[in-house]
């Protein structure tokens, strides 16, 4: 038995009650919302992280 695989099938997260902050990428300037602190944007791929 894979305990990663095991638990990940049963994993769920309340979308509703997930905080999201509003990001805006430093190479293209798009605005969008994400959770986290390192960070891919979606529109050109660039991965940066967040400050505190």
């Amino acid at each position: 038995m894979d305990f990663k695989n095991e638990i990940s099938k049963y994993t769920t997260i309340n979308l509703d009650k997930l905080k999201t902050n509003k990001t805006k990428c430093p190479k293209c300037g798009k605005e969008f919302n994400s959770v986290g602190k390192k960070i891919i944007c979606p529109e050109c791929k660039y991965i940066f992280k967040t400050s505190d």
